[in-house]
């Protein structure tokens, strides 16, 4: 694996091209808007509902349309199965061992490993690294202000323009936050 952190402090040095905010309710599974404009608008709704009394399904939408799923299961660790269009994969792959205790690895569609961070300071925000020694290729922050389109909760600022790639960082992101606030 061979990632190192990067001190949170360098980050004023980094420079991002696009900045998507998140609004709707500060829950990483129900009722979480992703909102904003890379080279296109940018709107993603993750929404929850109970299927059983042990299972649960997270609908990603884009545009009010289906992209991706999130099968909750109740009897083991909660993870069950993620499907992202045609593809279906065990959830924890999006949130495999990272290279500290506090990181998560996930593997893309195309095929390269990615590790989400977090940091240091602000145990509530992440960093994305595509490898060791390099540079985030996107951060989110965790905290309330206003912003453009109304009141928002957290930003991923990022300068990758993949629509599919967008779509894994959200889920592997959201995922995070989810088992980071359950756990702690």
């Amino acid at each position: 694996m061979g990632f190192r952190q990067q001190p949170t402090a360098l980050l004023a040095m980094y420079s991002f091209n696009f900045e998507i905010y998140f609004t709707g309710r500060d829950d990483p599974r129900d009722g979480c808007i992703v909102i904003g404009e890379d080279e296109k608008p940018v709107f993603f709704e993750f929404e929850t509902a109970m299927l059983s009394s042990s299972a649960a399904r997270t609908t990603i939408s884009s545009d009010r349309h289906p992209v991706a799923a999130l099968d909750w299961d109740a009897h083991s660790d909660g993870l069950g199965v993620a499907t992202v269009g045609d593809r279906e994969f065990p959830m924890e792959n999006l949130v495999l061992p990272g290279s500290s205790p506090t990181a998560r690895r996930f593997q893309a569609a195309d095929g390269r490993f990615y590790e989400w961070r977090r940091c240091y300071r602000d145990p509530k925000s992440y960093e994305l690294f595509a490898g060791p020694n390099t540079p985030p290729i996107a951060v989110y922050r965790h905290f309330p202000q206003a912003t453009p389109i109304g009141p928002s909760h957290g930003t991923l600022k990022y300068n990758f323009t993949d629509g599919l790639f967008l779509l894994e960082v959200l889920l592997s992101l959201n995922l995070n936050r989810w088992l980071d606030w359950n756990l702690d």
